[in-house]
């Protein structure tokens, strides 16, 4: 996975438009996951119905919102302070997600 940052800081020194590598990003990784999907899940089409539900709502938020966002501001501090920087932070998600998902959530460990 550090790999990847360090990557993508190199990248962002020849491309330095953040959101539209965030937008290119997202699309690729959205193609990967449809093509793994449709390998997995060869036969049973059933999974690809969409329905309008909170299931799609989630899924959309999550896709949109929180990827892209989380892509966008670790490109900007990838540009201002390096990948280093975004790599040493990285543990501290888990347990911000965690924190969060037992104050807001309620979830019981």
């Amino acid at each position: 996975m550090i790999n990847i940052y360090i990557l993508q800081a190199i990248t962002l020194k020849s491309y330095p438009d953040e959101l539209a590598m965030t937008a290119w990003i997202c699309l690729l990784a959205t193609i990967e996951g449809a093509i793994a999907a449709l390998i997995m899940e060869r036969g049973n089409p059933a999974v690809w119905a969409i329905k309008w539900n909170t299931t799609l709502l989630a899924t959309l938020y999550c896709g949109i919102i929180c990827s892209g966002a989380v892509y966008y501001v670790q490109g900007i501090i990838m540009r201002e302070r390096g990948p280093v920087f975004v790599t040493a932070f990285n543990p501290l998600c888990m347990i911000i997600v965690a924190f969060m998902g037992s104050i807001f959530l309620a979830e019981k460990t």
